[in-house]
């Protein structure tokens, strides 16, 4: 019999055993299963595993994975993670699934003394075929800064658990795990990687002592893994996987959340954006889209604070989508903000994306940029209380001093006024906590310059008001003037969404506000009202009618107001949150030049038609690597269409810009979900 069959056989054996043994009675007293559970096609997983993902719940330890061929059973155990790991990394990798057949999913909750719960409702999954001949190149990386292991395929991060090292020390180099031995000394799953030093389930001796798994050194060298997540680097890695132990941290957490981006009705020559950062924390790009016949050369200027302008020139192909990893910019430095001024001799489409973990609020977002500077701005949400930090962008690009003048409307307080000047071509920041009589409130914000300047608002929250609690972050461009109706094409409650919409009042008369929400089952009004010269808070969610509920929304007013929409997604492998301003016109023309849909991205284009007369809406996607795919849907009157992109054909694991058009005016934005390790 070939060795490696052997050692298929041996460690299939170690697997069954140790779950048989890990396995009691399941117990009516037991903590419930969890729900939320979904399978994902990630890129790094296409023709190789299954991946499940569900919302962790904190009243148990652990979670147990079962897998059938029948919807009616038997299920058999196929591994298992702590809630800990889940929290960190919120995917169970099935790595012993077959391509091309497909299975049935059930998952349990296990508490801190092994008691195992109800199995939750089933699930169904389908291997893909694509590249598990092709053989990934696999390596392991422990960190002892980070009491992480790193698990990877051809470079990109699968999957990472938590670890403990040694309290004494452990060798830090390069190695290679030498063999597959089983249990030794109490240890289950043990792999050599050093002589004397093994990766290992936590000893069976020490009972629940795992807590410590991700927290602090605890062995006597040897790497200690969570005594059920222990098997998967056991079967996954075989003997010879480069094995590295570094004193250094290594990567993070995952960067998890969602945007939502307003289009915008026409190309421009001139882009600006106020805000820009990047260090080893934050990841910027610039998205370059030149929906023209010609090429296009764009010159772009960053403006670091106290630092020298920074210049690139990019030539954009007729019909291309170009992405600038801005922390590759020659003589740009890290570690400090700075503005961004593309100034193109062609029409373009200018969009940038961030994703960050600020403090541990991880999260990414994507934001339009400005084809002006003016002399007002206005942002109708803000929020400085519970771990909320509120930052205010301000880009002068001009050559004259600028005069500011920015108001804030706190609810249920006087508005507090900030004056201060902006030198010629600067970018200023702006904490909005750290005003006098600011912190823990619901703001608005007015920003009047002497001068036309751009304003960009920065938020990083880290809210546990929710359920599963919520962190991740967004930046959004201001609107420039208030007005009587206003257009939201995204919306959504239930299913993990809590949606609020955010109304400003600049004037000295209470608006009456009416809400027209254009929901799968028609429309449905409300109506509120909002005091002069404040901001009110409408919860979507707890409106009746709109408990659960894909909607748009159209806002219209007696008097001028500003509206913005801010979303909360709380199943785990998406947590985070957006805020987008309103859209005050329609147009039968979108474009959109961000877009991607490999690994654990999925993008939406929200369209929404507001009018009385039914409308097709034609979506031409231009791919980075220079072709183009088309779709067409039709759309009726006062209702909204959501075009999942990924399920496009053609579209699959790629980088794209859209543009959109109707042959009625309608309204579009587009959506961004993602969960990706760096």
């Amino acid at each position: 019999m070939p060795q490696t069959l052997v050692a298929l056989l041996a460690a299939t054996f170690l697997l069954a055993s140790f779950f048989a043994l890990m396995t009691p009675a399941r117990a009516a007293s037991g903590p419930q299963p969890p729900v939320g559970i979904e399978v994902f096609q990630r890129q790094e997983d296409q023709g190789l595993r299954l991946t499940l993902s569900w919302n962790d719940h904190e009243d148990c330890a652990a979670y147990k994975v079962y897998r059938s061929t029948r919807l009616d059973g038997p299920y058999q155990n196929v591994g298992g993670i702590s809630e800990a790991t889940m929290r960190d990394f919120p995917f169970f990798l099935d790595d012993t699934a077959s391509p091309g057949c497909s299975y049935y999913y059930k998952v349990s909750a296990v508490d801190g003394n092994w008691v195992e719960g109800p199995m939750s409702s089933a699930v169904t999954a389908k291997m893909g075929v694509g590249r598990r001949g092709s053989g990934p190149g696999k390596s392991i990386i422990v960190s002892l800064a980070d009491q992480r292991a790193y698990f990877l395929e051809n470079d990109v991060i699968v999957n990472i658990l938590r670890c403990s090292t040694g309290a004494s020390g452990t060798p830090t180099g390069s190695y290679h795990i030498m063999d597959h031995r089983g249990t030794v000394s109490g240890c289950n799953f043990w792999m050599d990687w050093r002589p004397d030093y093994g990766m290992h389930a936590w000893p069976s001796y020490l009972g629940a002592y795992e807590e410590n798994l991700g927290v602090a050194p605890r062995s006597h060298g040897c790497i200690r893994l969570h005594p059920l997540e222990a098997y998967w680097p056991y079967n996954w890695a075989p003997d010879g996987t480069p094995f590295t132990v570094t004193a250094d941290h290594y990567g993070g957490l995952p960067l998890a959340g969602g945007s939502c981006s307003n289009g915008v009705t026409a190309p421009s020559k001139k882009w600006y954006f106020a805000e820009g950062y990047f260090d080893a924390n934050f990841l910027e790009y610039l998205l370059l889209f030149n929906p023209g016949s010609s090429p296009v050369t764009a010159k772009t200027t960053y403006y670091p604070e106290g630092h020298s302008p920074v210049t690139e020139s990019y030539v954009l192909p007729a019909g291309a989508r170009q992405t600038i990893t801005v922390g590759n910019v020659s003589g740009l430095p890290a570690q400090y903000g700075h503005a961004v001024f593309v100034d193109a001799d062609g029409p373009i489409v200018a969009e940038q994306s961030e994703y960050f973990d600020m403090g541990g609020r991880r999260g990414g977002t994507a934001t339009v940029g400005a084809t002006a500077p003016e002399k007002t701005w206005y942002f109708a949400e803000g929020y400085t209380g519970a771990r909320f930090s509120l930052y205010l962008l301000l880009f002068n690009p001009g050559d004259k001093q600028a005069d500011c003048h920015v108001t804030y409307y706190p609810a249920g307080a006087e508005p507090y006024h900030h004056d201060f000047t902006m030198p010629a071509r600067s970018r200023g920041t702006t904490l909005v906590n750290a005003l006098p009589g600011l912190n823990g409130k619901e703001v608005s914000i007015k920003v009047e310059s002497s001068q036309p300047l751009v304003a960009q608002r920065n938020t990083y929250f880290d809210w546990t008001g929710f359920s599963y609690g919520v962190n991740g972050g967004d930046s959004t461009m201001g609107v420039t003037a208030p007005g009587k109706t206003w257009y939201l094409a995204e919306g959504c409650t239930g299913n993990y969404f809590d949606e609020y919409i955010l109304v400003l009042n600049t004037s000295p008369n209470v608006a009456t506000v009416n809400v027209e929400f254009e929901t799968s089952t028609g429309p449905r009004p409300y109506s509120c009202q909002v005091a002069p010269n404040s901001r009110g808070t409408i919860t979507v969610d707890s409106i009746p009618g709109m408990e659960s509920a894909d909607t748009g929304a159209v806002v219209t007013s007696d008097q001028d107001i500003v509206v913005e929409r801010a979303m909360y997604c709380t199943r785990d492998s998406r947590r985070g949150g957006d805020s987008s301003t309103g859209i005050s016109s329609l147009s039968k023309d979108w474009y959109f030049a961000e877009g991607y849909t490999g690994g654990t991205f999925d993008e939406y284009v929200l369209v929404m038609n507001p009018g009385a007369d039914p409308t097709t809406v034609n979506c031409l996607f231009h791919l980075e690597n220079g072709s183009e795919v088309g779709a067409s849907y039709a759309l009726g009157p006062k209702s909204r269409i959501t075009i999942h992109v990924d399920d496009i054909p053609g579209l699959q694991w790629v980088g794209s810009a859209v543009e959109v058009h109707s042959d009625r005016p309608v309204v579009a934005e587009q959506s961004e979900y993602f969960c990706v390790p760096r």
